[in-house]
């Protein structure tokens, strides 16, 4: 393995293995599900901006700064995914996140033994896109059959994709040395923002936007997903009061059919 992609699966697998961390050292200083991901997203504004400063105006500390970053944002990374977890009300299990991570990284290492393929390095555009998709597409698979049991993992996995495929495209950039490759990747380690939003956006979203089968909730109080532009359903304990209530309502629809006309 060159030195290159070596140090590429180092920056990923040091990446990975402290946002997950994170994600389970979070819920020991906090229970409110709201303080990861609204430190996170400022934290990785602030070391963007810092990073910008320090390379244009203090060269000599620009290599330091970039391992930083990238330790921070890693972290930005674990905190902001612990507070969707918090929303959801379970956590993947310890042993889970370390089967996830070492599924990742073991995907990020399986290409670097692809890249030996001379197909794949006279191709590299086309290998490192299929490569891509066919993960997202197996992973997505899985996120979907899922069992209550994996449903957290698999949600964990999929979401930290997005870190992953920040980490996969500099494989190809231009670098001539070590500090021009960390350059990139630590530029592109601010992806991590998405994952970031992404959880702000599904929290926000009224509070009751969990996925099937992964909120802690019984069958009466369980949030379900809400299509927007379709018509809000009946909340079932309410349903079930009407129908004990009402009789009429029990095999009936809540308006009589309409009469024909003629």
């Amino acid at each position: 393995m060159n030195k290159k992609s070596l140090l590429s699966l180092l920056l990923f697998a040091a990446s990975t293995v402290v946002s997950f961390a994170t994600i389970h050292i979070m819920p020991l200083l906090t229970t409110d599900k709201w303080v990861g991901v609204s430190t996170a997203i400022p934290m990785f504004i602030f070391m963007f901006i810092v990073l910008l400063i320090i390379s244009k105006m203090i060269e000599k500390f620009a290599k330091p700064a970039r391992y930083v970053t990238l330790a921070v944002n890693a972290i930005a990374d674990g905190m902001a995914i612990s507070s969707l977890f918090m929303h959801f009300g379970r956590f993947p299990a310890i042993w889970q996140a370390a089967l996830s991570a070492a599924g990742l990284i073991g995907l990020f290492a399986l290409y670097l033994a692809i890249t030996y393929i001379p197909f794949a390095r006279k191709h590299y555009v086309i290998s490192m896109i299929i490569y891509a998709l066919m993960i997202i597409g197996a992973i997505s698979a899985w996120c979907g059959t899922a069992t209550q049991a994996t449903k957290a993992m698999s949600v964990l996995t999929i979401l930290y994709l997005i870190v992953f495929i920040a980490f996969f495209i500099p494989l190809a950039d231009n670098a001539h040395c070590a500090e021009e490759h960390v350059k990139t990747v630590t530029y592109f380690s601010f992806a991590g923002l998405i994952v970031a939003v992404i959880v702000l956006a599904i929290m926000s979203d009224g509070g009751d936007l969990p996925l099937d089968g992964l909120a802690a909730a019984d069958s009466v109080g369980s949030s379900k997903k809400r299509n927007p532009y379709a018509y809000a359903p009946y909340d079932s304990a309410a349903a079930s009061a009407t129908s004990l209530t009402n009789p009429k309502y029990n095999d009936n629809p809540p308006f009589p059919p309409l009469k024909p006309l003629l």
